[in-house]
C-alpha cells in the first residue's frame, strides 16, 4: 500500500480501495509531504445511486481529506488554499480529470478526486458552483482571493478548531457544544414589591438607584422606616388621649357627643398604612 494513501472508508457505502491507476497518478502527494485520507472510495457497478455517476466504480475516484505534518488541511482556511491548488495542478498534469470541492458540496477540506469526464464542480455537482480557487488551479489561471466572494465571506467568519487526527480526541471535539459568552452578573435590585409590580404592569424596568440626593439608598430607607415608626407611636398616643377625654366627658354628663382631639404635629405625620410602602415610612395621606 502506498504510504501517501490512508483508508478510512471501511464502514462507508463506497468501501472499496482506489484503483491502482489512480493511486499511481497521486504519487506526487508524497513529494509534497501530503497524505490523502480516503473516506469514500471505490464501489461496484450495481450499487444504485452510489455508482450512478460511474466515477467511483472500480475505484476510479475517491472522496478524501488531506493531511500535512500531522494537521488536516482545510480549503476554507486561506493559508491552505495554495496547497489545494498545487494538488489540483499537479494532479491534472498526471492525468486526473475530475475535481469537486467547495461550500455545500462536502465538508470543509474534503475533495472529490478521480477520473471521468474532465471538469470541476461544487455544490449540487454544478460547475458554476466550483470555488474560484479550484477553477483557477484547474484552468491554469491566476487566482485573486480578494475577488473571491466565497473566500472573503469565509475569512470574515471565525474558523472552527481543527479536527484532531486522534479518533478519541476527534470524537470528544464533535460532541463539545459551542462556547457561549458569559453574561455579566446583574446588579442586585433594590426594588420593593410596589416597584416590581409597577414594572410588571407597565412593562417598564425602573430601578431604585444606589443613592438618593447623594446619600446611600439603604441609609435613606432606614431613616424613612424610623419616621414611620415615630408617626405610628404618635398616632397611638393621640388615640389613647382621645379615649380618656371621651370617657371623662361621658362621666360628667355634660355632653353625649364624643370628643376627639387632633394634635397638629401628630396629624401631619399620621398616615394610613398601604402594603409594601412600610419600607418608605409606612403611611400615606
Amino acid at each position: 500500500m502506498a504510504d501517501y494513501i490512508r483508508y478510512n472508508n471501511k464502514n462507508a457505502g463506497r468501501n472499496l480501495p482506489l484503483s491502482d491507476d489512480l493511486i499511481k497518478r497521486l504519487a506526487y502527494l508524497q513529494d509534497m509531504g501530503i497524505t490523502a485520507e480516503v473516506f469514500s472510495g471505490g464501489v461496484g457497478e450495481n450499487a444504485g445511486a452510489l455508482s450512478r455517476s460511474g466515477r467511483h466504480v472500480h475505484g476510479g475516484a475517491g472522496d478524501m481529506r488531506f493531511h500535512k505534518e500531522g494537521r488536516q488541511l482545510d480549503w476554507s482556511n486561506p493559508d491552505d488554499v495554495p496547497l489545494y491548488q498545487e494538488i489540483v495542478r499537479r494532479g491534472k498534469e498526471n492525468g486526473i480529470t475530475g475535481w469537486g470541492a467547495g461550500p455545500g458540496y462536502m465538508s470543509p477540506g474534503s475533495m472529490h478526486v478521480g477520473m471521468g469526464n474532465p471538469g470541476v464542480w461544487g455544490a449540487g455537482g454544478k460547475g458554476d458552483n466550483a470555488p474560484a480557487w479550484l477553477k483557477a488551479a484547474y484552468n491554469g489561471t491566476e487566482y485573486d482571493p480578494s475577488t473571491d466572494a466565497v473566500a472573503v465571506a469565509q475569512k470574515a467568519q471565525p474558523q472552527p478548531s481543527p479536527v484532531s487526527d486522534n479518533p478519541l480526541v476527534a470524537s470528544v471535539q464533535a460532541k463539545m457544544p459551542d462556547a457561549k459568552p458569559v453574561e455579566p452578573a446583574k446588579p442586585e435590585s433594590r426594588n420593593g414589591i410596589l416597584v416590581q409590580a409597577f414594572n410588571k404592569l407597565t412593562g417598564n424596568d425602573y430601578q431604585v438607584p444606589d443613592t438618593i440626593l447623594g446619600a446611600k439608598t439603604d441609609s435613606v430607607m432606614k431613616g424613612f422606616s424610623g419616621l414611620g415608626d415615630f408617626a405610628k407611636t404618635m398616632m397611638e398616643s393621640d388615640e389613647s388621649i382621645n379615649k380618656q377625654i371621651q370617657a371623662a366627658a361621658r362621666n360628667s354628663g355634660r355632653s353625649s357627643t364624643p370628643v376627639e382631639l387632633d394634635f397638629t404635629p401628630t396629624a401631619m405625620l399620621k398616615r394610613k398604612r398601604r402594603g409594601s410602602l412600610s419600607g418608605l415610612g409606612g403611611y400615606l395621606a
